[in-house]
């Protein structure tokens, strides 16, 4: 059984105003934005609809096995080696460790008291879809309604770095993520079905866009 009622705390830990720092890190849309592929909300719709078809096997589908009962020190390992680019590793790994030290201050979840007891053992790192996932395992919520929430984050974040970098009015960049967020429902059924060998099997674009960010002349955020 599932409690509806403990939907609630994701609209939280889901906000943008969550202190994650997630606002910094770019994951590649600002190589995307500097080489002229991301420079409109035609180009940024593509975009999103390609994010939409990688993060089943990525970020969302790390989520959906941990939130299902999956091994999470197994998921962490594999989040690790799924995230070619450095940058993108420290990152998921520091989003993932803000989240774990935040969200202990208002709530207790015994998931996370393990996922602690495991890093400091060195078994695992605590990456960001990790901690998501044991999160929405200790809910005993609805994986599917979760999970859009998360995916929605992911596009809400990715859409207002978009805003800054083309730049794009609000009025543009609205009506583009409104769009996008229709594709949600499939993407995640994607990763709720999808098995654990086919985690990382794609995403060999934004991989690349964002290890050229590590190099690129200036920047504005972390990765």
């Amino acid at each position: 059984m599932t409690n509806e009622k403990n939907m609630i705390p994701l609209y939280q830990i889901f906000d943008s105003l969550f202190p994650l720092g997630s606002y910094t890190l770019s994951n590649g849309m600002e190589t995307y934005t500097q080489k002229g592929i991301v420079k409109d909300k035609d180009s940024l719709s593509e975009y999103l609809k390609a994010l939409l078809y990688i993060i089943p096997y990525g970020d969302l589908g790390v989520a959906a096995k941990v939130a299902k009962g999956e091994d999470f020190v197994k998921m962490d390992v594999l989040c690790s080696a799924m995230k070619q680019p450095n940058e993108v590793r420290l990152g998921s790994v520091k989003l993932g460790t803000r989240m774990l030290k935040t969200v202990e201050r208002l709530t207790e979840y015994p998931s996370l008291s393990k996922l602690n007891e495991a890093i400091s053992k060195g078994k695992c790192e605590g990456h960001y879809p990790v901690v998501v996932g044991l999160i929405l395992k200790d809910l005993q919520i609805d994986v599917h309604k979760a999970l859009e929430l998360y995916a929605y984050n992911i596009l809400s974040v990715t859409v207002n770095h978009a805003v800054k970098l083309v730049p794009l009015g609000q009025n543009d960049a609205q009506p583009v993520l409104y769009y996008a967020m229709e594709l949600i429902p499939d993407a995640v059924k994607k990763a709720v079905d999808a098995s654990v060998d086919e985690l990382g099997v794609s995403g060999c674009g934004f991989d690349l866009r964002c290890m050229q960010h590590e190099t690129l002349p200036g920047r504005l955020f972390s990765s």
